[in-house]
């Protein structure tokens, strides 16, 4: 089979084409990235093609030319501070990006489409279900719950075969501006890692494989329309995350500033997988930052 990623030079598309590309035709789209030793092994012996979700006619050429037989729609703004800063940009990237993809696999005929959405949908909702109110508090929530709606709208109306994935906090080696590798880094250059006073929201954590491994399985078995929250039982606050981590770097210390006011979810969690029932995650948060520093001492930081 053959199947295109987008966001593939991003976090969680570039774990997932390193495993999808064991097994079948990988294509993605790039636009202009920082290279990189990681994303040169993780994009190797992919079919790389220079484009945008926000050009729709580029997404059919690609989906026509290559004969896709299922997408998995990853490209999205999903910085919450950029987000926060820039909303026309979240709101065209990632609902009409998203429209685009979905037109374009109509068009085609394309069997399944995954998108990934996110627990921030939920808002300030704890131990949230499928059946939970969906109430973003700021610009990246309310365009995921565009799109979500979007995608439910395609699944109804068309007959599509598409599924919304809303993910938990994912992490490991990445480079984006995210609480763990942030710290990670901080600890490895030897400078102490930052913790917000008084902050005492919640969030839960999934180690990068775990996530691949979850998108891999909901593409190959849901039926025809079906949304999924993807969870675990790691639940911390973002002092807990800093002095975990600090466990493997005994000889650092944190240092506690002022948190910056930007609108975002307070304390937030999902059941853990509320469907399928068969799948569960593996690596525990203490397993999966170990696994995160040995990444970055290979791949640089």
């Amino acid at each position: 089979m053959t199947a295109l990623v987008t966001g593939a030079t991003g976090f969680i598309g570039s774990h997932l084409v390193n495993e999808l590309k064991k097994k079948e035709k990988v294509i993605i789209l790039v636009r202009d990235v920082m290279p990189s030793k990681w994303l040169e092994e993780a994009l190797d012996g992919c079919v790389k093609v220079r484009g945008d979700i926000n050009d729709y006619f580029c997404l059919l050429r690609v989906m026509n030319r290559y004969q896709v037989d299922k997408v998995f729609h990853l490209a999205a703004l999903s910085i919450v501070k950029t987000a926060y800063r820039d909303p026309i940009n979240c709101f065209q990237t990632n609902v009409m990006g998203t429209v685009n993809v979905l037109e374009a696999a109509r068009q085609l005929n394309v069997e399944r489409v995954l998108v990934q959405s996110t627990d921030k949908v939920y808002g300030n909702t704890e131990d949230a279900t499928l059946c939970s109110e969906l109430q973003p508090t700021e610009p990246y929530g309310t365009s995921k719950v565009c799109a979500d709606y979007i995608t439910r709208t395609y699944a109804q109306v068309y007959g599509m075969r598409a599924i919304v994935s809303r993910m938990c906090n994912v992490y490991g080696l990445d480079y984006s501006n995210r609480v763990v590798p942030n710290t990670i880094r901080s600890c490895l250059r030897g400078e102490p890692p930052i913790i917000y006073k008084d902050d005492s929201s919640k969030r839960q954590y999934i180690y990068i494989d775990d996530a691949v491994r979850a998108l891999r399985f909901l593409m190959d078995m849901y039926p025809t329309l079906l949304e999924a929250n993807i969870a675990t039982n790691d639940i911390l606050t973002q002092e807990d995350v800093v002095l975990r981590i600090l466990q493997f770097f005994p000889t650092l210390k944190p240092k506690y500033v002022d948190k910056p006011e930007i609108r975002q979810v307070r304390s937030q969690s999902m059941r853990v997988v509320t469907w399928p029932p068969h799948w569960e995650p593996e690596v525990e948060f203490h397993e999966g930052v170990l696994l995160t520093i040995e990444a970055f001492r290979r791949y640089g930081l």
